[in-house]
């Protein structure tokens, strides 16, 4: 048994659908296409190779003690990128994805899935072009995108997994955020 899953917070539908024309056009004009074999998303926490269901079902469980949280806006804006590689949409950073990501991070710390030298400092960001971009071509669409506006904003309540099947990823599993005052491992003094 090997699978390979992906934590990630996904937009609505109707923000995929533009965030999709964004991409589907970068690909055309500029003949990239690595960014399509991937749904339109947020990376939560780096993809991981997961070989036994022990070891699965402690990565679930380990998730959803990381879904007490609240709902937040998050918004996209405007266009970002990692020079020379990676073109994409800036997701501001706020309480609610930090802290998310950061609840997600430890929850998953003790199983060791990912190598120490992954321990990066998280930006948030929804990649448009990248792997196949070499650096003239991401010139020009840094060029292209400079001038350019987008904003999007959602409500976040929950936030997804993605399994890795038959090389697409497939959504398989979300988790729905649950109040923070009926987390078991919230110590209050005064309750």
């Amino acid at each position: 048994m090997e699978n390979l899953f992906l934590v990630c917070l996904i937009p609505p539908v109707s923000i995929v659908e533009d965030i999709d024309t964004i991409r589907n056009y970068i690909s055309e004009t500029f003949n990239v296409y690595e960014s399509l074999k991937r749904p339109a998303h947020i990376t939560l926490y780096n993809p991981v190779k997961i070989t036994s269901r022990e070891m699965e079902e402690r990565f679930f469980n380990a998730l959803s003690s990381a879904a007490y949280q609240n709902s937040f806006t998050q918004i996209l804006s405007h266009f970002g990128s990692f020079p020379s590689h990676t073109f994409y949409l800036n997701v501001e950073q706020n309480t609610g994805i930090m802290s998310l990501q950061s609840q997600i991070k430890t929850a998953l710390k003790p199983l060791k899935l990912l190598l120490q030298t992954d321990n990066f400092k998280y930006t948030p960001h929804l990649t448009l072009a990248f792997k196949d971009v070499k650096p003239p071509v991401f010139e020009e669409i840094v060029k292209t995108f400079k001038d350019r506006k987008f904003k999007r904003e959602f409500l976040v309540s929950g936030f997804s997994v993605y399994k890795h099947v038959n090389k697409r990823w497939q959504p398989y599993k979300e988790f729905l955020f649950k109040s923070p005052k009926d987390n078991p491992k919230t110590f209050d003094l005064f309750s």
